[in-house]
């Protein structure tokens, strides 16, 4: 007979950061103002989600998923900050 079997969770604040990254990319295209305001969420996100995952001890997963929420979200906000700022540079 096994003892229970312990099941590994994946972080549902880290699949939504990869999903609002990905989301103010696109929306940058129609908005930038409306990707960076997609963008904040993605990377605020994704740091709660690596905390929580770490507090977890082992039973929630998503690391990586919330990592590249960050790069994306982070992305997208460091594009739409080069965008603005590229008019002003001679």
């Amino acid at each position: 007979m096994s003892g229970p079997s312990e099941q590994t969770v994946l972080n549902r604040k880290a699949v939504y950061s990869v999903l609002c990254g990905l989301l103010a990319f696109a929306l940058i295209y129609l908005s930038p103002f409306v990707g960076l305001l997609v963008g904040l969420p993605a990377v605020t996100s994704a740091i709660h989600a690596r905390r929580e995952i770490a507090a977890s001890k082992g039973y929630e997963t998503g690391d990586t998923v919330a990592f590249t929420g960050l790069l994306v979200g982070g992305g997208a906000i460091v594009t739409v900050v080069l965008s603005w700022a590229m008019p002003l540079v001679r």
